[in-house]
């Protein structure tokens, strides 16, 4: 234990510590809208990497080089035991350093959602195979300090690090999985795939492994140590690789909790649960749409919160909205969702009913619906004429227009002539 307790004081290992907290807990909290659900706090976690990364890296391949910069490469090659155990203990530290400075990162970052979170909880799995990847991360950087001890490695390290980081945010597939710092977002409706984040988890860890063995034959360690050493990360490497591959490197499995907990019955609203905390919020707009629709052809009866994209289609008779975090212009996001698909409206800015003017028309329409006329600016005097006669009429006149010319929405046929 005493090379150990020699790097911890005299290392840059704790030197370096609070400073990856530090980048970690700023890049977690920087990807969090919210500490009440479990996936994107996870998400949260196992992005921080992203930005600790390249100090630690920048550090590990300092403290690799070190030694053979200051023309101490002899202590390691006269050493009375293992040759390798001197270089082995500074990687050690190192690495334990960037695992502890991750684990308080989660730990701040997880907290709060466990004492707000309404449903589920973090996938450890993701987290693991993150923070293995960071530890792999810092042991390459070591590695490759003792393999090239310039005086520029460490910088260069770094360097490379956040550029391929950064590139990789724009790739997809096996190749991006098996890069170990990214960024995922997973919605509450999806969930980590976990047979690929396993894969992650061999195959980093044999990276990490492999190069401390090449770190021990650098050092001309035993063929003892070296050979297992290097036939266990192989293997868990090429295992690792294997899988990764054979899931082609998929990350999620979309909408396996395809769930809700609901309110009300004219309309009944929908939400899934990890957000139940807006259930209010996103009632009290409802209302205020459904009280206006009610007496129409465009009556609501469920609202039901669903992903964006994939997975979108609502049950029969019921409308779709999405909701990415809880919070008031996200709620007001959705009330817009509920009022178009309520109106049918959509297909005038899309598709072949796609018209410039009857889209104008329809947004008056969709403002008027969730109560806020500042949704629709005016492009000409005469849509500027219509707003102003179709908001000054009683709201049961309102209604008995919207009833009259009801086709003329529903096909995206109205003008500004139509509500004068």
């Amino acid at each position: 234990m005493t090379p150990i307790r020699i790097e911890l004081r005299r290392g840059p290992g704790l030197w370096s510590l609070p400073f990856l907290v530090g980048l970690g807990v700023f890049m977690s909290r920087s990807q969090l809208d919210t500490d009440t659900v479990w996936s994107y706090a996870t998400g949260a976690v196992a992005s921080a990497p992203m930005l600790m990364a390249p100090l630690a890296v920048g550090v590990a391949a300092w403290a690799g080089g070190r030694s053979q910069r200051r023309g101490g490469r002899h202590a390691w090659l006269l050493a009375g035991r293992e040759p390798a155990r001197a270089p082995l203990a500074e990687a050690g530290v190192l690495v334990g350093c960037a695992t502890v400075a991750y684990a308080v990162v989660a730990a701040v970052t997880l907290l709060p959602t466990a004492a707000n979170a309404t449903w589920g909880g973090p996938f450890w799995w993701w987290l693991a195979a993150a923070g293995a990847g960071f530890a792999a991360t810092v042991s390459i950087a070591y590695g490759v300090g003792v393999l090239l001890p310039g005086r520029f490695t460490p910088f260069a390290v770094a360097l490379v690090t956040y550029l391929a980081s950064a590139w990789n945010l724009r790739q997809y597939g096996a190749g991006h999985a098996m890069f170990p710092l990214t960024i995922e977002l997973v919605l509450p409706f999806s969930a980590p795939h976990t047979p690929t984040i396993r894969g992650q988890l061999l195959w980093f860890t044999g990276l990490g492994l492999l190069a401390l063995a090449l770190v021990a034959v650098k050092v001309r360690s035993s063929a003892r140590v070296v050979v297992p050493t290097v036939g266990a990360s192989l293997a868990l490497a090429v295992s690792g690789t294997a899988i990764v591959i054979g899931e082609n490197g998929r990350s999620i499995d979309v909408n396996r909790h395809i769930i809700w907990s609901c309110s009300g019955s004219s309309p009944q609203v929908c939400i899934h649960p990890a957000f139940a905390t807006s259930l209010t919020p996103i009632s009290q707009r409802m209302q205020t749409i459904g009280q206006r629709l009610a007496p129409t052809p465009f009556a609501i009866s469920r609202v039901e919160q669903r992903p964006r994209g994939v997975g979108g289609r609502p049950t029969p008779g019921a409308i779709a909205y999405a909701l990415d975090a809880p919070a008031s212009d996200h709620y007001d996001r959705a009330s817009i969702d509920i009022a178009v698909a309520a109106l049918g409206v959509e297909s005038c800015a899309h598709g072949a009913r796609r018209d410039r003017t009857a889209h104008a028309m329809s947004q008056l329409l969709v403002a008027w619906a969730v109560g806020d006329e500042n949704l629709f600016m005016p492009r000409d005097p005469s849509q500027q004429q219509a707003k102003s006669h179709f908001l000054s009429l009683p709201l049961d006149s309102q209604q008995r227009w919207l009833a009259t010319h009801a086709d003329l929405v529903r096909t995206c046929a109205l003008t500004p002539q139509s509500f004068t």
